[in-house]
Parts: C-alpha cells; structure tokens; sequence
C-alpha cells in the first residue's frame, strides 16, 4: 500500500490528465503503461511495415498500426508479426497518451514490479 504521501503525488499528477488519459490509467494501470512504452513499443516499431505508425491499442486489445498512404491498417499478432487488417478508426487508445502518462509519472524511474498497485491504491482511496 503507498504511504498518503505518495497516493498524494499521485493524486495530483493523476489530477493533471485528459479524460482519456485517466481511463487509459484506470483500465491498464502503470505498470502495463510502462511495459508498452518500454517493452512493446521498441520490439513493435522495429518490425513496422514501411511508412506506417503505431496508433495504440484497439478497443480488442490488439496493437494497431496504420499506413496513411496506402490507408491500410494493421494488427501485431501473436507470432510476433503484423498483419493487415481493416481499417479501424474508433476506440483506440493512442500511444501518444501511453506516452504522455509514462511521461508524466516517470515510469522509467520504477521497476514494473513496483508499479503494480499504485493505480488500485489511488482508486480505492
């Protein structure tokens, strides 16, 4: 359990982000902001199909890239591989939030053991 020191740190820095920036926090957690923005996002980009971008992640949980050119959207699959999908605009949870939240609560500070409950212990207070 964090002290009522830190829940107030976090409070405060929660406080200060979008709407969906805050549903981002409250559905993932820190610790799964800071495995994507570590972890998956160095692996997944380097095996990005060429001019396209990481979007974030679908409303099926799937990591969603898109070629603006080619308007061709694609999903990363399980056997480490992007695949092309349709077109999905709606419900994405955008990296440049991800992003933005790690940011704000520096994350690279902290092992991902340690940021396992903060967003529990904020929410249950």
């Amino acid at each position: 359990m964090l002290s009522e020191t830190k829940i107030l740190a976090v409070q405060e820095k929660y406080q200060g982000l979008s709407a969906k920036q805050k549903e981002i926090f409250v559905g993932y957690g820190l610790r799964q902001v800071k495995h994507f923005v570590e972890i998956n996002l160095p692996r997944i980009e380097a095996a990005l199909p060429e001019n396209s971008y990481v979007q974030g992640i679908n409303a099926d949980g799937k990591l969603q890239a898109f070629n603006a050119e080619l308007n061709k959207s694609y999903i990363w699959i399980s056997d480490l591989q992007w695949q092309e999908r349709p077109v999905a605009k709606m419900n994405i949870d955008l990296k440049e939030d991800f992003l933005e939240i790690w940011q704000i609560f520096d994350l690279q500070d902290y092992v991902l053991i340690d940021l396992s409950h903060i967003h529990r212990d904020l929410l249950e207070q």
